[in-house]
């Protein structure tokens, strides 16, 4: 578990007293994962349809299409898992190795996707709260103000307002408007709801632990995708970071090419070079991400013209704190599509970890397996030793996963209330919006197989549904783990076509 430095009168406000305030909202992380918005609590509680599941033995097939099937995968059988089953027919189309566990890569995602829709509903909103802590006297907050987060992944996120820093303005607004000019503490950021790790188990080493940018370092407290903004001044005068956060500290290193990164576990982002010609700004996962939110916060406060004299630390939501303002991200149904069509890691860990916290009470990678499993056992009926998530991307070469589940998994979030939303948030074959853009291009599948696609080193995977020829709606998953990957995508589009062009 990472350390945690204590929030004390003498460690934030230089000795200033905390006098306790009347809490007008719950405390700590429990509040967070209880505060759905008015319009989403139904959403999350509505009962549940029960779902039809895949049967057991439909990793057997002997029709028409195992044996071309069979061809197409060719002597290499062993590295593949697959399955392709009609939902109108309920019929097995063509198995090999079906009930076999392979690493699934961003396949992964599925399940997280999923399992998130089911428990949270698609209209669930992360909230994210500033609280503050302690008496207000002529304007002056004698004490701290707290920002405490719910591992909401689009908060500050750039690709959803062009400008993060809007995010954390309308909490300074919200100070703002109490009247209040001087906070003589600092701010606590509270990460508690998902605090122990930040990063998976077994990412592929280039992920730097948090340190790159296809995946950044998970937190309980996200802000611009966990990421520091670095650029040089003009005149190459120094650098320039946003948000201002001094608490994380910058070195600059003379000579080289312009860059900015940090020691996969060390706390120090590292420049080179001089790039203030070209106005180059370098992305960088730091390690401590939780500093960012409150960092931020605190610059919005000075532009309100608020002072804050304290600093930024990390730390647990006092007793007594006072809500002053809560920041309801963008719809769980908006954010699933970002997830599977664009297979963006950090929001998969991140609403990963949300459907961990509604069953295990933290939103950690920490009995998040065994949760999955579960889920996906009682509701869709995936076998035991069929599935185990160890993350929520699939970076972690610990996953593992059948064909026979992923399709398992599929066929029941086609029975949902939430199954177009779901279906649509998939990437469609040849759409230049999704990852399939250069896959089936000007074949029969095109514009037609919509599915999760996964690619890390020594896995390709995807699974999904096609329509065949003859009208019906087919879910498939095709798995592959080798020394090499460049010929199984090939395989993967010669089933995926043979299916678009099947007529029974």
């Amino acid at each position: 578990m990472k350390s945690r430095t204590p929030i004390l009168a003498a460690a934030l406000a230089a000795g200033v007293g905390l006098a306790a305030c009347k809490a007008d909202a719950p405390e700590g992380a429990s509040a967070l994962r209880n505060a759905a918005a008015p319009s989403e609590a139904s959403a999350a509680e509505a009962p549940k349809p029960a779902a039809r599941t895949v049967p057991a033995d439909a990793g057997r097939a002997s029709g028409p299409l195992q044996a071309q099937a069979e061809a197409i995968v060719g002597p290499g059988r062993k590295e593949w898992t697959l399955l392709a089953w009609s939902v109108d027919r309920q019929e097995t189309l063509f198995a090999i190795n079906a009930d076999s566990a392979r690493i699934p890569a961003s396949n992964n995602k599925v399940f997280s996707s999923i399992w998130a829709l089911s428990e949270l509903g698609p209209d669930y909103r992360f909230p994210t709260d500033m609280l503050m802590h302690g008496a207000v006297q002529d304007g002056v907050l004698r004490g701290n103000l707290v920002i405490r987060g719910s591992g909401d992944p689009a908060f500050g996120y750039p690709a959803y307002d062009r400008d993060p820093m809007n995010s954390v303005r309308g909490m300074a607004q919200a100070l703002k408007a109490r009247g209040i000019r001087v906070v003589e503490g600092g701010i606590i950021a509270d990460e508690t709801f998902n605090s122990e790790a930040n990063y998976g188990p077994d990412w592929p080493r280039d992920t730097g632990n948090g340190v790159s940018n296809y995946a950044p370092t998970v937190s309980g407290l996200p802000f611009q995708r966990n990421m520091l903004q670095v650029s040089f001044a003009p005149g190459g005068a120094g650098v320039v970071t946003m948000p201002e956060v001094p608490e994380i500290p910058v070195t600059r290193r003379p000579g080289g090419r312009a860059s900015a990164t940090r020691h996969p576990d060390g706390d120090t982002v590292i420049v080179r070079g001089n790039d203030a010609r070209k106005g180059s700004r370098y992305m960088v996962g730091v390690k401590e991400a939780a500093l960012l939110a409150p960092a931020a916060l605190r610059q919005a406060l000075r532009e309100a013209g608020i002072e804050v004299r304290g600093r930024v630390a990390l730390g647990e939501t006092p007793r007594g704190a006072q809500l002053v303002h809560r920041h309801y991200s963008i719809p769980l149904g908006e954010i699933i599509p970002q997830l599977n069509q664009n297979s963006d890691n950090f929001f998969a860990e991140h609403v990963w970890a949300a459907a961990v916290a509604k069953a295990t009470g933290h939103g950690t990678f920490k009995g998040g397996g065994q949760a999955s499993a579960n889920f996906f056992h009682d509701n869709a009926g995936v076998d035991w030793g069929q599935l185990w998530q160890a993350d929520g991307s699939g970076l972690s070469s610990q996953n593992r996963t059948s064909a026979h589940a992923l399709v398992s998994a599929l066929y029941y979030a086609h029975q949902q209330p939430w199954s177009e939303l779901f279906h649509k948030s998939l990437a469609v074959a040849a759409d230049r919006n999704g990852t399939m853009a250069r896959m089936f291009v000007g074949g029969p599948a095109a514009g037609n197989l919509h599915a999760k696609t996964g690619y890390i080193n020594g896995v390709r995977s995807l699974s999904g549904f096609v329509k065949t020829a003859g009208g019906e709606l087919v879910v498939f998953s095709m798995i592959y783990n080798g020394r090499g990957t460049s010929g199984s995508r090939g395989v993967q589009q010669n089933l995926g076509n043979l299916l678009a062009t099947y007529t029974r």
